[in-house]
């Protein structure tokens, strides 16, 4: 039996993350990943002949964001991000750019002047209910949307809802639309955050990598310190040994003794690893629900999408978000060629076979002609967001009843969205740690 003083549970980037801080520390880390392969969903893996992503993404929040401060403090080797340009949206055949902020927004001719006038007003509502210091958690998108709004008008917000909380308008609460860019607690909620509706350009500090999400995963591995870190693959673990404590974890292949364990699995799986869990805690994980997604990849013959940047596509059934990914590094798809990323979220119940069907005539009906220019498709169901940040669900946290055992990834930490989500968590894990006495 070997002894580590951190014990990782999951290679996703969240537990790849957490093992590259804790080893910089000077802990010895030993990872556990029940698969073949580590990144999770936050990946890269040829398919005839293109470099696909596990799922379109952008990296977000890059200028001062939790992922730049990790790199900053951790990387020896840093990706080289790509900036990810503009969002589009598109409905049937018209396309305008995402209008960031009010100057924009009074331009943006693809809704009614009307519905415009009055999602202003709506605004203005949200910014007097800041001031009477009301709980924007509780309160969704469609509290605050008048309901004569035009069809299109509620497919655009909805549309928005489902990519940014993974769950419709009626459960997304507003206080996920005016989340903070700061990475850092502030001690009064919500103070400066409507004024970057105000005033932003747009997504200026978002990127993509160049080589794709292979290469954050890269960076993260090539920076390990030597012997600092232990990653075993295709090691399922079973169980976690102790009560008020973690003792040890044990695998079904091994046992391993401990100081403390990061666990960076589905939080809602935890009650089934470790026994006698408040009762209270149990039931709060057990009411997360994840997001569920279909990403359909299409290879092309003909470079169709012409802009630098992705599309957002509001009444295609279902909602799509679209990413040309070799717009931003052409090295992702063979010579002439173009590789996209047509993304979809899926509903709580749904066939799969006959959602590929409806996914890939969404894609036929929006763009006629590219049918003719596809040179390879391939399907991925997956789990982009470990938990729906919905009014209606329950969430985990990093701090856990037991008092080594932390919890991180998108279902640990209320902030952002995907790789960021993820390493707001761990960012958060660490002071908790530090507040512990584990670290210095």
């Amino acid at each position: 039996m070997e002894d580590y003083d951190v014990i990782v549970i999951g290679a996703g980037i969240s537990g790849l993350l957490s093992g590259l801080v804790l080893s910089k520390e000077g802990k010895r880390v030993l990872i556990l990943e029940k698969e073949d392969y580590v990144g999770g969903v936050c990946r890269s893996y040829p398919v005839e002949g293109y470099l696909v992503d596990t799922g379109p993404h952008a990296i977000t929040r890059l200028e001062s964001g939790p992922l730049r401060e990790l790199m900053k403090r951790y990387f020896d080797v840093v990706p080289k991000f790509i900036p990810f340009g503009r969002y589009y949206v598109r409905v049937d055949e018209r396309i305008k750019p995402f209008p960031w902020n009010i100057k924009d927004w009074l331009m943006f001719d693809l809704i009614p002047m009307k519905d415009r006038l009055l999602l202003m007003k709506s605004l203005f509502d949200t910014l007097y209910m800041l001031n009477t210091g009301r709980d924007l958690s509780t309160v969704s998108m469609n509290d605050i949307i008048p309901s004569d709004i035009s069809i299109t008008t509620r497919r655009f917000l909805d549309w928005l809802s489902y990519f940014m909380v993974g769950t419709s308008m009626e459960n997304a609460p507003i206080s996920r639309f005016i989340d903070n860019k700061s990475h850092r607690p502030s001690s009064i909620p919500y103070v400066g955050k409507l004024y970057n509706l105000l005033i932003t350009e747009g997504a200026t500090d978002q990127g993509y990598p160049k080589g794709g999400l292979q290469s954050i995963v890269d960076s993260v591995l090539s920076s390990f310190p030597k012997n600092g870190v232990e990653i075993r693959t295709n090691e399922e673990v079973l169980k976690l040994q102790g009560n008020e404590k973690i003792e040890g974890v044990v695998t079904r292949e091994d046992s391993y003794d401990c100081n403390a364990v990061i666990y960076s699995g589905f939080a809602s799986d935890l009650p089934n690893l470790i026994d006698n869990l408040p009762e209270k805690y149990v039931k709060k994980l057990k009411s997360i629900r994840r997001v569920n997604s279909l990403t359909i990849w299409l290879g092309l013959t003909k470079g169709i999408f012409k802009n630098h940047g992705s599309e957002m596509w509001i009444n295609s059934e279902p909602y799509a978000w679209v990413v040309p990914t070799s717009n931003y590094d052409s090295a992702l798809a063979p010579k002439g060629k173009q590789l996209v990323g047509f993304g979809f979220i899926l509903p709580g119940e749904y066939n799969l076979g006959e959602m590929r069907k409806k996914a890939l005539s969404a894609i036929f009906d929006t763009i006629p002609d590219i049918e003719e220019y596809i040179d390879m498709i391939h399907y991925q169901e997956l789990i982009p967001e470990k938990a729906s940040w919905s009014i209606n669900s329950g969430f985990g946290d990093v701090k856990t009843p037991i008092k080594n055992l932390y919890c991180v990834g998108t279902d640990a930490e209320k902030r952002s969205a995907g790789v960021s989500r993820a390493a707001y968590s761990v960012l958060r894990c660490l002071e908790i740690m530090k507040s512990d006495r584990f670290l210095q």
